[in-house]
């Protein structure tokens, strides 16, 4: 059975449909995580102070969210030119973009989680440093943020990157049977090129025996057998007469 997009739908409007979600759902994380480091940088405060691996992280994160962004716009259009090379195109990238994000959303949770759990006391380590003394205090803020919408946010997008890789490709494909398919039916289609033939020339060994093309010199009716006997009866029959 054919391939189609959500069991019934045909895979274009799935790539269309896919990629414009993509596109959505991307750029509206990518805005929300360059949003969050602009706020950091602009209100010090115990909600907004970040240290520099985990800003590093976001950063990471937030730039390939936003190429995913650019990625989902390039299969919409694709999608709707009918453009297998734009397709194939969105599918390489969607595949490459796909391994980025799984591995940054692995560091990031991981960065998340060694953050929050860490004590008042290991993060200060006696420490007196202003600077230090706020980021420390922000770690109730790590802890207020609901665990289930943190994983939430990155298996999503990553569940939907993975069905519009699959989805993508088998559209790809069938873009390519469908080029191939027009090349085969349309009358410009030229059979690969064989030597050329050669009629045979006819000569005596081509001819069959009952149709022979050389003239027999007996058939002719002066040297035929009957009309030598004839001719020779009447030659004696004048000697005799004499």
């Amino acid at each position: 059975m054919a391939a189609k997009f959500l069991c019934c739908l045909p895979l274009r409007l799935g790539v269309i449909v896919i990629s414009f979600i993509q596109f959505l759902l991307c750029g509206g994380f990518a805005g929300l995580l360059w949003w969050a480091l602009w706020y950091a940088n602009e209100n010090a405060n115990d909600l907004a102070t970040i240290t520099q691996s985990m800003k590093t992280t976001v950063i990471i994160v937030a730039s390939i969210y936003t190429a995913a962004t650019l990625v989902g716009l390039l299969g919409f259009l694709g999608a709707l030119l009918k453009k297998n090379g734009f397709v194939k195109t969105f599918y390489i990238l969607l595949s490459v973009v796909l391994s980025l994000q799984v591995g940054s959303s692995i560091w990031y949770l991981v960065t998340f989680y060694r953050t929050r759990g860490q004590t008042l006391e290991d993060c200060l380590n006696g420490t007196t440093d202003t600077k230090r003394v706020a980021y420390c205090n922000s770690l109730d803020a790590y802890r207020r943020v609901p665990q289930g919408v943190m994983i939430a946010s990155v298996i999503v997008p990553i569940i939907l990157q993975a069905y519009a890789v699959y989805i993508v490709y088998q559209y790809s494909k069938r873009l390519e049977n469908q080029k191939i398919e027009s090349l085969r039916s349309s009358r410009a289609f030229i059979p690969p090129a064989g030597p050329a033939y050669q009629p045979v020339k006819p000569t005596d060994e081509t001819y069959p025996l009952t149709q022979p093309t050389s003239h027999y010199p007996y058939a002719d009716a002066p040297n035929s057998f009957g009309h030598t006997h004839n001719k020779s009866l009447g030659g004696h029959e004048a000697s005799d007469k004499v």
